[in-house]
């Protein structure tokens, strides 16, 4: 491939590690805003004596669900992550690799 195409193609994957990272952390925080919210309204309905019971159990089944359905999309969010990682061109590279082909300088 020519130099253009790979950065076009450095770019596209860079806003998909993007997207992939922002899936991840959005889910999380709409998970903590959907479940404080239902716990609003599981919390009145527990107030009241004749729906106490089943209030509880539509709360327990209800944050089990979300939990696990927010849990689903930040795993396949992590997972086009960790597929974006694997296409790069460097994803391979040691981290301290550009330290070591600089020589080292003695400090005066």
């Amino acid at each position: 491939m020519n130099d253009q195409s790979n950065q076009q193609r450095n770019w596209w994957l860079g806003v998909l590690d993007m997207a992939a990272e922002g899936a991840v952390h959005g889910a999380l925080k709409l998970e903590r805003v959907h479940l404080a919210i239902a716990d609003e309204s599981f919390g009145i309905l527990e107030r009241i004596p004749v729906t106490r019971p089943w209030a509880r159990v539509v709360r327990t089944s209800h944050h089990g669900l979300s939990r696990l359905c927010y849990g689903a999309v930040r795993v396949s969010a992590q997972g086009v992550g960790y597929a974006v990682s694997a296409l790069s061109p460097d994803a391979f590279r040691p981290l301290d690799q550009d330290q070591d082909q600089q020589p080292s300088r003695a400090i005066d």
